[in-house]
C-alpha cells in the first residue's frame, strides 16, 4: 500500500476542458507511454486524477492532474500531448483543500464556534469483482467503446453527481504501474485450456475424469475468458484506485445520496471483471475520506492467502486496467457532459481557446528594450517571464492600442511609455484626454524610477495651457520652408480644428463658408499685405471687415484675389448669408475662454515671455505630458489638435534643416484617439509622420470608433498600423480580418476577440525588412510599475510628501517656462509684426524711416506711422515697392536699379528695369507682377505735402491710381488697367490696407468692384489733394475720355472698342471701317461706336453701370442708340446681376413705353437673350467679353 502523508512533493496541473474531443489515435499512444513514464524509478510514483468542488453555488469543479514532482515536467509535457491544444494546462495547488469550509490557519468567529459540528462523511469505494480469483485479468470495457458508440463515458455521471452537490466533495483516481504478469496470464491460459481454472475444475480432473482439451476449448464460455485474457495488456497495466467523498460540518446541511455516483463505473465493467461502488457512512466513510486526504494507493492481493479460500470474497479496491480501458476513469470529454456538468465543470469556450505562441525565433526579436507589451502567454493561459517589447526600429510603424474601459489599457501605456522612455532618445509625448488619473501614475512611475521630475514637462489644461503660437509660419520659413506649404498646412490644421468643434456634417453644410475661411486666412499670410503671425481674433476682425465693407483684404495672388472678389460679388443677400455662415464656425474658438486664450497668443519677436515650440523639445529624452482631461469633449479636441500641428510643423522643421540627419524617434501616445474621428490630420499624420522619425501610439476602446466618422483614419488604423494590441473586440468583422491566417480565419478570430479577458490582449507585430512576422498571439499585462498606487511598491508616508512637493514644482515650472495661466489676465497687446531687416534687398531708409518701433517720441508726440517726409523721393516708386523681380535690387543710395548678379547699375525707369533685368537674366524669367511702375510724377510741393493730412504713401497711391485711370503706364510691363487689380499699385507704392480704407472711407477713393478685379477710382476729392486739375464732363473732348467716369467705365468701354474691332472693323462682311470711343452725336455721347467709310454710324456699344438712376439713364441710353438705327446696339455691363437690373430698366422705364417686352431668368446669362432691338441687340459681361471672347 502507497501513502502520501504530504503534498510538498507534488506538482499539480489543472485542466481546463473544452468541447474539443479527444484523439483516440494519440489518447492510445499516451496511455501506453504513460506506464513507461511511470516506471522509469524502482519506486513507482502514484499518479493522481482529481475532481474537486466546495458545494458552493457559484463554485466550479476543479479538474487536476498530480504526480510527484520528481516526474512533474515529464508529467507536465505527457499531459499536453494528450489533451486537445485548445484545453488550458496550467499550474496549480492541491485542490484537496477545498475539502476544508474554512483556511487552515482562519480564527473561526463565536457564532461559528457555537455552530460547529464534527465533520461528517459519506464516502463510494470502487473495487474490481472477478467473476473468479484470477478474472482480474480479463477486460474491462475499454476507452474506444465509449466513443464508437456515443455513449456518455463513465465520468460524466461523476461529474453531474459534483455539479449537484451541496457540500464540498472529490472523486480521486490514483494510478500507479503495475507489475508485468504476462507470466500470469500464460499460466491462466494453460489452464483454462485444460479446464483447471478453478478448484473444482481441478478436483474432477484429478479425482474423477480428466478433461478433454479439445471439447474444453470448443466451450462458447471458455473461449469468451480466453480472448479477454489475451486483449488484456499483460505487460504494460496499471493499478488504479478510485473513491469518492463528501463531507460537511454544517449541521443544517445535508450529506447527499450517492446512489448514482457509485454505478457511474458500472458500464465499465466486463463479462468477467465487474467494478462496483460501494457506499460508506460513519466511520468507514472517514476511513475513506483520509485514504483519499492522504492518496493513499492498495497494492494488489489477488495472491494472497485470504482469495485462495473457498467462498472468499475476490473484490479488491485495486484495480487491474491497461492503457486502452484506464482512459475512461480519467478523460473528461466536456462535449459528452449534460448541460449541469458543463457549466459546473466551467470548460473552456471554443472561442476562448488559447493561441499557441509563435515560434521561439520569431519572438527573440522582441526581447530588447523597447516599447513594452506584455508577456507572451502560451496556449494553456501561462505567461513568460521575459516581457515582449516592441524595438524602437519598428516604432515608426505606428502602434493601435484598443481596449474596452477597466481592460487595463491605461496601466498597460504607464508602463509602456516609461519603459520606452528609456530605451529611446527622443521625447515622449503623452495627450490624455480621459482624466482617469493616468497622467498622475505615469508622473508616480517616472518619479519611482528616476527619483526626479527634471525632463519632464506637464499641463494639466484646466490651469495651465501650452503657449503655442497656432497662426504663425516664422519659425517654419526660418527653417527654410517654403511659404505656401506652410500658410497651407495652418489653414488645413485650422479647418480640421473647426470640424472638430462643429462635426464634418455641420461644418460643411454652408458649402462656401469654408472656401471663404480659406481664402481669409491666407490673404492673412500675404506675403506683402499680410503678416507672418497674427492672432485669432485678429483674424476675426479681417473678417468682419470683409462682411462690413466687402472689400477684400488685398494679396499677391492673381487667383486668390478673383476668389476673394468673386465673393464679395455675391447679391447683398447671398453676401450676408456667406459672411455669417464664416463667423458662426470661427467663433466657435473664442466661445470657450481657454481656446480663445490659446489662439490668441503669438510668440514675441525677442523670445520674451511664456513659449512652447516642440522644436526645441522632441530631440531632447524628455516627457511631455498634456492632461486635457478636465475640460469639455470639444475643447480637448481642438487642443488635441492644435498639439498634433504644432507637432507637424515641428517635425517638418527639423527635417528641412537637417534633411540627411539620424534624429532621435519621437513618440506620441493618444488616449482615446477616437475623439479626433473626424480629423484629416490625424489620417495624415499616421500615413506620413514615420518619414519624419515619428511613432504614434493611438489608444482608444475599439478601432470602428473611426469607422462612421472617418473612414480614411479607420483605413490607416488597419492597413498603416503595423503593431496592433487589442483587448475584447465584440464586433468588428473588418478588424478581424487583421489578425486572420490560413489556421485561424476571421470568423474565428472574431469570436476569439470577444472572449478575451481583462488583462489579455491579442497581438500581430511587425518585422525587421525582409523578415517573417510572428503570428498573432496573446500576451498578458505587465505588471504595474513601481509607484503605482495599486501596485506591489507603492509610495511610503514620506515618499509621497517628497512626490507630491515635486509635482508642485514641476507644475510651476512648465507654468512660467511654456504655459499660459488659465486664471491669469489675457493680454489683449498685440506682438509686433515682423519688419523687413536691412538685409532685404527691397528696404530703403525711406521705407521705414518711420515705424513704431523707431519712434523715439511719446504715444501723444509721436506723428502718424508713415506720414509725410519732406525729404523723401515722391516722383518715383522704387524707394518703397514691396514687389521687384529676384534679379533685380534697389540701391537707395544711388537711385538706382541694380542688377543683383554683377551689380551694374541702371536708371529708376522701366527702360532701366528692363535692362537691369536683361543684364544678366531674361524678361522671360520674370513674373510681369514684380515689374512695378516706376514714375508716378506726384507734382505736390515738400510744403504741400508737409501740410497735407495724407501720408506719403496715401499721396503716392492716390497719384498711381490716377495715372492708371487716364492709363499712362506701359501695358505690357508695367499695368493693365483691363487685366491687372490695384492691388498691385498698393504693392508698388508701400502702402497698406489700412491707410487705402482711411482713403475710402474719407471719400478721396471710390472702390469700383473687387471683380474681375479690384479698382478704384480717385475722386474729385482725392484729385484736388494731388493737385490735379481739369474741366469736367463732355467738354474733355470728343474721343477721349471724361475724368469723372470710373476706372472700371474706363475699362469698361476699353474692352468693348476692342470687341467692336474684333467683332465688326476686322470682319469683311461688316460694312465698319473704324472704331471710335466717346463718340459724340447729335448733343449726346456714346460710349463707343463703329463708323463705316462715309463716316456713318453702324454700331453702337453702350458700358453701362447700375446707379440709382436706372430706370431713367438706361431706357435714354437704349432711345440713344436706337436713334442711330444701327446694324448692332451693343450693351456691356459688369456683371450677370447689372444686366438683369438693365433689362428691367428697360422693362419697367420710369417714363414712356417698355423699349423691350422679353424678360429672362435671373439664372440666365446674358449672352444667351434673345432680344433684337434697334438700341438692343447683344449684351455681354465685362468678364465674360474680356476673357472669353477678346484675344489678348
Amino acid at each position: 500500500m502507497v501513502t502520501i502523508q504530504s503534498t510538498s512533493t507534488r506538482s499539480f496541473v489543472r485542466l481546463r476542458p473544452t468541447t474539443d474531443s479527444f484523439d483516440l489515435a494519440t489518447v492510445t499512444a499516451q496511455f501506453t507511454r504513460l506506464f513507461d513514464i511511470l516506471s522509469t524509478t524502482d519506486d513507482p510514483p502514484t499518479l493522481e486524477w482529481l475532481l474537486v468542488t466546495d458545494g458552493l453555488p457559484a463554485s466550479t469543479i476543479d479538474y487536476t492532474l498530480s504526480v510527484d514532482s520528481d516526474l512533474g515536467g515529464a508529467i507536465d509535457s505527457w499531459c499536453r500531448e494528450l489533451v486537445p491544444d485548445s484545453f488550458e494546462v496550467t499550474t496549480t495547488t492541491d485542490p484537496l483543500a477545498r475539502l476544508s469550509p474554512a483556511a487552515a490557519d482562519a480564527t473561526p468567529e463565536a457564532e461559528a464556534l457555537e455552530r460547529y459540528r464534527p465533520p461528517r462523511y459519506r464516502a463510494v469505494e470502487f473495487v474490481g469483482c472477478p467473476d473468479r480469483r484470477d478474472d482480474w485479468q480479463t477486460t474491462l470495457t475499454p476507452y474506444a467503446s465509449f466513443l464508437e458508440t456515443d455513449t456518455r463515458p463513465p465520468l460524466a455521471t461523476v461529474v453531474s453527481a459534483l455539479a449537484n452537490a451541496t457540500v464540498p466533495m472529490a472523486v480521486q483516481v490514483l494510478v500507479t504501474p503495475h507489475a508485468d504478469w504476462r507470466h500470469h496470464a500464460r499460466d491462466r491460459r494453460r489452464r483454462l485450456t485444460e479446464g483447471r481454472d478453478t478448484l473444482s475444475q481441478r478436483l474432477v480432473d484429478d479425482w474423477l475424469t480428466s478433461t478433454n482439451t479439445d471439447a474444453n476449448t470448443a466451450d462458447p464460455a471458455v473461449n469468451a475468458r480466453l480472448n479477454a485474457l489475451d486483449d488484456k495488456d499483460a505487460r504494460r497495466s496499471f493499478t488504479v484506485t478510485a473513491r469518492a467523498v463528501a463531507t460537511t460540518t454544517d449541521p443544517d446541511e445535508s450529506l447527499p445520496e450517492l446512489t448514482a455516483l457509485s454505478t457511474a463505473f458500472t458500464p465499465l465493467s466486463g463479462d468477467h471483471y465487474r467494478i462496483e461502488g460501494r457506499e460508506h457512512t460513519g466511520d468507514d466513510a472517514q476511513a475513506v475520506f483520509e485514504a483519499l486526504r492522504n492518496r493513499v494507493a492498495p497494492t494488489p492481493d489477488h495472491t494472497s492467502l485470504r482469495t485462495k479460500l473457498p467462498w472468499s470474497d475476490h473484490a479488491s479496491p485495486a484495480l487491474v486496467m491497461d492503457g486502452r480501458e484506464l482512459p475512461a476513469v480519467c478523460l473528461l470529454d466536456a462535449s459528452a457532459l449534460p448541460a449541469d456538468a458543463q457549466r459546473a465543470l466551467a470548460p473552456t469556450p471554443t472561442d476562448e481557446h488559447g493561441l499557441t505562441r509563435p515560434a521561439r525565433d520569431r519572438l527573440e526579436r522582441y526581447r530588447d528594450p523597447g516599447l513594452t507589451l506584455g508577456h507572451a502567454q502560451s496556449a494553456d493561459g501561462e505567461p513568460e517571464a521575459e516581457p515582449i517589447s516592441l524595438p524602437p526600429s519598428l516604432q515608426p510603424l505606428h502602434v493601435g492600442w484598443f481596449g474596452r474601459t477597466g481592460s487595463g489599457k491605461s496601466t498597460s501605456l504607464v508602463t509602456a511609455m516609461l519603459d520606452n522612455h528609456d530605451a529611446t532618445e527622443g521625447a515622449d509625448i503623452l495627450i490624455d484626454p480621459k482624466g482617469d488619473g493616468m497622467a498622475a501614475d505615469y508622473l508616480r512611475a517616472h518619479y519611482a524610477r528616476h527619483g526626479s521630475l527634471e525632463n519632464v514637462t506637464y499641463f494639466d489644461c484646466t490651469e495651465t495651457l501650452p503657449a503655442l503660437s497656432f497662426f504663425d509660419i516664422r519659425d517654419q520659413l526660418d527653417a527654410g520652408i517654403d511659404r505656401t506649404t506652410a500658410v497651407e498646412d495652418v489653414v488645413d490644421h485650422y479647418v480640421d480644428i473647426l470640424i472638430g468643434i462643429m462635426g464634418r456634417d455641420r461644418f460643411e453644410q454652408a458649402v462656401r463658408s469654408p472656401d471663404i475661411i480659406r481664402y481669409v486666412l491666407k490673404a492673412m499670410f500675404d506675403p506683402v499685405h499680410g503678416a507672418d503671425a497674427f492672432t485669432h481674433r485678429e483674424f476675426q476682425t479681417a473678417v468682419a471687415r470683409l462682411h462690413e465693407t466687402r472689400d477684400p483684404p488685398p494679396v499677391v495672388d492673381d487667383d486668390l484675389q478673383a476668389m476673394l472678389a468673386g465673393v464679395a460679388a455675391n447679391s447683398k443677400r447671398s453676401f450676408d448669408e456667406l459672411m455669417q455662415g464664416v463667423a458662426n464656425r470661427i467663433e466657435k474658438v473664442p466661445l470657450d475662454a481657454r481656446l480663445a486664450q490659446l489662439f490668441n497668443h503669438v510668440h514675441a519677436e525677442d523670445g520674451t515671455g511664456p513659449r512652447f515650440d516642440l522644436r526645441t523639445h522632441i530631440d531632447d529624452d524628455a516627457v511631455i505630458i498634456i492632461d486635457t482631461g478636465g475640460l469639455r469633449p470639444a475643447s480637448r479636441r481642438v487642443i488635441t489638435l492644435v498639439l498634433l500641428s504644432s507637432l507637424w510643423t515641428a517635425l517638418r522643421r527639423r527635417t528641412q534643416q537637417h534633411p540627411d540627419g539620424d534624429h532621435p524617434l519621437v513618440n506620441l501616445y493618444l488616449e482615446e484617439a477616437a475623439e479626433l474621428s473626424t480629423s484629416s490630420l490625424l489620417s495624415k499624420l499616421l500615413s506620413q509622420s514615420r518619414s519624419f522619425g515619428l511613432s504614434m501610439t493611438l489608444a482608444m476602446q475599439f478601432p470602428a470608433q473611426l469607422r462612421a466618422a472617418n473612414p480614411e483614419a479607420y483605413r490607416e488604423v488597419l492597413n498603416n498600423v503595423a503593431t496592433i494590441v487589442t483587448g475584447n473586440v465584440a464586433v468588428d468583422p473588418q478588424f478581424s480580418h487583421r489578425f486572420a491566417t490560413t489556421a485561424h480565419p476571421a470568423s474565428e478570430v472574431q469570436a476569439r476577440l470577444r472572449a478575451l479577458r481583462r488583462g489579455q490582449w491579442l497581438t500581430t507585430l511587425p518585422a525587421g525588412f525582409g523578415d517573417a512576422e510572428p503570428t498573432p498571439f496573446v500576451l498578458q499585462s505587465a505588471p504595474l510599475p513601481a509607484g503605482h498606487p495599486e501596485g506591489p511598491s507603492p509610495f511610503s508616508e514620506a515618499r509621497e510628501t517628497a512626490f507630491a512637493a515635486t509635482c508642485d514644482l514641476l507644475e510651476a515650472r512648465s507654468r512660467d517656462d511654456h504655459g499660459l495661466a488659465v486664471d491669469g489676465v489675457v493680454s489683449r497687446t498685440r506682438t509686433p509684426r515682423p519688419t523687413t531687416t536691412n538685409d532685404d534687398p527691397t528696404e530703403t531708409p525711406e521705407a521705414n524711416a518711420r515705424t513704431p518701433e523707431a519712434a523715439t517720441q511719446t504715444a501723444d508726440e509721436a506723428e502718424p506711422w508713415n506720414a509725410p517726409i519732406p525729404e523723401a523721393r515722391v516722383n518715383s516708386t522704387l524707394p518703397y515697392t514691396s514687389r521687384l523681380p529676384p534679379t533685380v535690387v534697389y540701391d537707395p543710395e544711388a537711385h538706382a536699379a541694380k542688377c543683383d548678379e554683377c551689380s551694374t547699375r541702371y536708371d529708376p525707369s522701366l527702360t532701366g528695369l528692363k535692362n537691369a533685368i536683361g543684364c544678366c537674366h531674361s524678361l522671360d524669367e520674370v513674373d510681369r507682377d514684380d515689374i512695378p511702375i516706376s514714375n508716378i510724377s506726384l507734382t505736390l510741393t515738400p510744403e504741400e505735402r508737409r501740410k497735407s493730412v495724407f501720408t506719403d504713401a496715401q499721396l503716392r497711391f492716390l497719384q498711381a491710381v490716377y495715372s492708371a485711370h487716364q492709363r499712362r503706364f506701359d501695358t505690357a510691363f508695367e499695368y493693365d488697367i483691363l487685366y491687372d487689380s490695384m492691388v498691385r499699385l498698393q504693392e508698388y507704392t508701400g502702402i497698406d490696407h489700412a491707410s487705402v480704407r482711411e482713403l475710402v472711407d474719407g471719400g478721396t477713393l471710390a472702390l469700383d468692384c473687387t471683380y474681375p478685379h479690384k479698382l478704384y477710382t480717385v475722386t474729385p476729392k482725392g484729385r484736388r489733394v494731388i493737385g490735379v486739375r481739369h474741366r469736367e464732363g463732355v467738354a474733355y473732348g470728343h474721343g477721349r475720355g471724361d475724368l469723372s467716369e470710373s476706372s472700371l467705365h474706363v475699362v469698361m468701354v476699353e474692352v468693348g472698342r476692342r470687341y467692336l474691332e474684333q467683332a465688326f472693323v476686322e470682319d469683311d462682311d461688316s460694312a465698319a471701317v473704324e472704331t471710335v470711343p466717346y463718340f459724340e452725336h447729335e448733343g449726346s455721347r456714346l460710349d463707343a461706336v463703329c463708323l463705316d467709310a462715309n463716316g456713318e454710324i453702324v454700331v453702337t456699344l453702350e458700358a453701362e453701370r447700375v446707379n440709382n438712376d436706372l430706370l431713367t439713364a438706361v431706357p435714354e441710353d437704349f432711345d440713344k442708340m436706337a436713334a442711330c438705327d444701327p446694324e448692332a446696339a451693343i450693351w456691356v455691363v459688369k456683371n450677370r446681376a447689372d444686366a438683369h437690373e438693365v433689362l428691367r430698366g428697360l422693362n419697367e422705364p420710369k417714363e414712356g413705353p417698355p423699349r423691350v417686352e422679353k424678360t429672362y431668368s435671373t439664372n440666365s446669362p446674358p449672352k444667351t437673350f434673345q432680344i433684337d432691338q434697334p438700341g438692343f441687340s447683344e449684351m455681354h459681361t465685362l468678364q465674360q467679353l474680356r476673357d472669353s471672347t477678346l484675344e489678348r
